[in-house]
């Protein structure tokens, strides 16, 4: 007996004694015989054995791979007619293998137990290592537990090539595994999401999902992720050598466990619990009186009766259109925007998250007819645009009354009183119960990491600075607007004032400001070479905060100010055409009307032109257009509103007037505030990759929309509406005007009216 049947000997001689077949060694070795002396090759359980036996015994594995070639050797020589497909042909009988656990373990581990035992045996972490070898061991015993964790996890990788990069295999089955041994030693399955990084390339493409793939690995809940980390690593440099680098972190890897509540947790819950306490006896307190018939004819009656869900609920889905200053199309405006908005969003997390084949969303951006969502940006810039728009054409009117004595101190207060608790609620949300709702292969790994920005960066969104200051760690990816609009909402002022008291400086002023606001974004564009606008490639947008373009220049205010800056100067012509009552010319309202048509459809539909793939950058082209489209989209959105203001806004004037958008309108601000709650929720809980189409993409979107709205509802009846009854309240109280024009002469016509600023 040579050296390699007496080794093979050994290994089946340790195998058989360990399996617990209750056989005696004579009787394997009387077993061994005939194996040993046929011509037919080892079969995928033999070679599994023998395997995990050699690391048992710390012999060269080596041996076991030279032995198997040379018994298919010799058994080819000794049969010309063999055949590896069919088998030999002299040998008629035909070996029937059944379904069962132990031919299924014996398949997988054909293939994968020399790369899993070796990673295992060079962990450096003792007690995952350990728990490892249970793992192993279990797997040779067709545990069921061992056979789930190794099902769980990834295999073999199916349409790489198709541009699928993420592999997450079962995430419920992984941590849903629990198996207590008898001696008392628990093994649970935790769930890691390892990223995968190829070589790179000399030339980035921004298409695609680039060199990087997320690997699902089932493993025992006390392995860290330095030591899964190290283990992924090692079963890769089996299989594909040392190409590859492996990253895994904390946050990567997801084990159930007892739900932990912090003193932060309870304040939030009870704050929670005060407010709907105070919501039920408010609206009992609503339905006593209406019960009585008593009238809320006193201030406290009024302030309890704010946060009645009665009276919130009549407020939010009136359909009446209040004020007859002609400005009914805003609100149809706000309320499709914020639409599209969400959409965009939507659209945004859905091709960045997890799908199955990352080119389809390259062929929908290249699409000119895709160019309306693309152009996301343009519709949050006609938020900005509105918000300069009303309080110009508010504030010019409250200027008109008071004769110019108006103390914007108190707007400015309340305005930041209005906005503020609804949104610290959201990001308390973020910092407490939002990582504890739900589970997912995704899960920590986003909503860690959003509770973590929450943590380290609230204060800079309470006083909303958070573009400027610590914007790696942002909290709540949309919050920059709020920013952006709060702190130009506190220099508008000035230039509306100047318009006010003096017509020429405040003109030549405000349009310094608007050839100011397009040359920074400009020459920074050209000396940064940015882009010239937010491109919405999917591999660059799987953490959007990170995104170079988003944090260093789309979320500075600096970079906005052109779409307010037009804002503002449109509430000073239509204040002046409805205070001259003038009277605009027909071919003046053509002229208006075909320009403004261009403009609209040129800037939401050319953004295509950088999707494509034989286009070539260009910083003139790049500074040139993100000032350009801006101004041409806040003349687009000036006439429109002019016009049906002023009553030649024909069919789409009555459409953007239709009452119906009025309740939704009402719920913009709270829609805004949620959504990313309904985004994440999403890529969180995820559990396999999305087929993107144009119809599964805008079916997406439309559920996160709906859901979106509902969430606003919830939070405008607890906390918006409730607030911003009690802001009217008391602004009614600290800054009506203290001599009252004569009904009389207030004209209700579209080109002469007249409004207070609270409504």
């Amino acid at each position: 007996m040579d050296f390699m049947t007496f080794t093979l000997l050994i290994f089946l001689v340790a195998v058989v004694s360990t399996q617990n077949f209750n056989i005696t060694n004579t009787d394997a070795l009387a077993r061994l015989t005939p194996l040993l002396d046929s011509n037919r090759t080892v079969n995928e359980q033999d070679l599994a054995l023998l395997n995990r036996t050699a690391d048992k015994l710390g012999l060269d594995r080596d041996l076991i791979a030279k032995f198997v070639a040379n018994r298919t050797e010799r058994a080819s020589q000794r049969n010309p007619a063999y055949n590896e497909y069919e088998g030999d042909t002299k040998d008629t009988q035909v070996r029937v293998i059944g379904e069962s656990p132990d031919y299924a373990s014996s398949v997988v581990l054909a293939s994968d137990l020399l790369s899993l035992t070796s990673a295992i045996a060079s962990l450096k972490d003792n007690a995952c290592r350990d728990h490892g070898y249970k793992f192993l061991d279990g797997l040779l015993l067709n545990k069921r537990w061992a056979l789930k964790m190794f099902d769980a996890s990834a295999k073999s990788p199916q349409g790489l090539l198709f541009g699928s990069s993420y592999h997450l295999g079962n995430f419920d089955e992984c941590v849903g595994i629990e198996d207590s041994n008898d001696n008392g030693v628990s093994v649970d399955g935790q769930y890691c999401l390892a990223t995968i990084k190829w070589q790179h390339e000399e030339n980035k493409i921004r298409t695609g999902r680039g060199e990087t793939l997320r690997w699902a690995v089932c493993v025992p809940n006390v392995c860290n992720s330095e030591a899964v980390q190290s283990f992924v690593s090692s079963v890769l440099s089996h299989t594909v050598g040392n190409n590859t680098g492996v990253e895994v972190s904390e946050r990567d890897c997801y084990t159930r466990r007892p739900l932990s509540i912090n003193n932060l947790d309870v304040a939030f819950l009870s704050l929670i619990l005060v407010f709907m306490t105070i919501l039920t006896l408010s609206t009992i307190f609503e339905i006593f009186i209406i019960y009585m018939g008593k009238k809320k004819d006193s201030v406290i009656t009024e302030l309890i009766t704010s946060f009645s869900v009665i009276n919130n609920v009549k407020k939010i889905i009136s359909t009446k259109q209040q004020g007859n200053l002609g400005l009914e199309c805003v609100t149809g405006i706000k309320a499709l925007s914020m639409i599209f908005i969400l959409g965009g969003h939507a659209c945004l997390f859905i091709a960045s998250g997890p799908v199955m084949d990352a080119t389809a969303w390259d062929r929908l951006i290249r699409t000119p007819l895709n160019g309306f969502m693309l152009n996301n940006a343009l519709l949050v810039d006609t938020f900005l645009f509105l918000s300069a728009f009303l309080f110009c054409r508010l504030l010019l009117i409250e200027l008109d009354k008071r004769r110019g004595k108006l103390n914007v101190i108190p707007i400015l207060v309340f305005r930041y009183i209005r906005v503020t608790p609804a949104y610290a609620v959201i990001i308390l949300f973020y910092m407490t119960w939002f990582p504890k709702i739900g589970e997912g292969p995704l899960w920590d790994d986003r909503l860690l990491l959003e509770r973590e920005r929450c943590m380290e960066s609230w204060w800079a969104n309470i006083l909303y600075i958070n573009n400027y200051v610590n914007t790696d760690q942002m909290c709540m990816f949309q919050s920059w607007y709020l920013s952006v609009d709060t702190q130009l909402f506190f220099v508008a002022p000035i230039f509306i004032y100047s318009l006010w008291r003096w017509r020429k400086f405040g003109t030549f002023l405000l349009s310094f400001a608007i050839l100011v606001s397009m040359l920074v974004p400009s020459v920074i564009t050209y000396k940064d070479k940015l882009d010239p606008t937010l491109l919405f490639f999917a591999k660059e947008f799987t953490d959007i905060v990170s995104n170079f373009y988003f944090k260093e220049a789309y979320i500075k205010t600096h970079m906005k100010m052109i779409t307010y800056c037009m804002g503002l100067l449109t509430g000073y012509v239509l204040h002046r055409i409805q205070s001259t009552n003038y009277q605009m010319s027909y071919l003046l309202k053509s002229f208006a009307w075909l320009t403004s048509i261009i403009l609209g459809t040129v800037t939401t539909f050319s953004v295509t032109l950088f999707y494509q793939e034989w286009y070539e950058y260009s910083n003139i082209e790049a500074a040139a257009y993100i000032s350009l489209h801006k101004l041409a989209w806040g003349i687009a959105n000036g006439w429109l509103i002019i016009a049906c203001s002023t009553g030649n806004g024909g069919i789409l004037g009555r459409l953007l007037s239709w009452k119906f958008l009025g309740p939704v309108a009402r719920l913009t601000f709270c829609a805004y505030l949620v959504n990313g709650i309904v985004e994440l929720y999403y890529v969180g809980q995820l559990r396999h990759p999305m087929h993107i189409t144009f119809f599964t993409v805008v079916a997406s979107a439309t559920s996160h929309i709906v859901l979106t709205f509902f969430l606003a509802l919830l939070l405008c009846l607890t906390f918006e509406s409730p607030l911003h009854g009690i802001e009217k309240i008391l602004l009614k109280r600290f800054a009506q005007p203290k001599h009252r024009e004569n009904p009389d002469s207030v004209q209700t016509s579209r080109n002469t009216s007249q409004s207070r600023l609270e409504s």
